[in-house]
């Protein structure tokens, strides 16, 4: 997932830069994407960015570094 897709998503959800974070964007589409096409037993998104982007997005209005926190948590856990 490249910055200018994750931009280009967040436009068209209508994400403020101001108050959310690019690059935590960018991340969250990644891991989100684990939601689509790629298991057919957990598809919930089915690869839909906009779908992928609210999901990202409801994630980061909680927690403005959730990506961050959750890579951190799943790297301890793999510990």
């Amino acid at each position: 997932m490249s910055a200018e897709e994750a931009r280009s998503t967040g436009r068209r959800l209508g994400l403020d830069w101001a108050t959310t974070d690019l690059e935590q964007f960018r991340r969250g589409l990644e891991v989100e994407l684990e939601h689509g096409a790629r298991d057919p037993q957990t598809n919930v998104t089915d690869d839909d960015l906009i779908l992928t982007g609210k999901i990202a997005w409801a994630h980061l209005k909680e927690i403005r570094d959730y990506y961050t926190r959750l890579d951190q948590l799943e790297a301890k856990a793999q510990a």
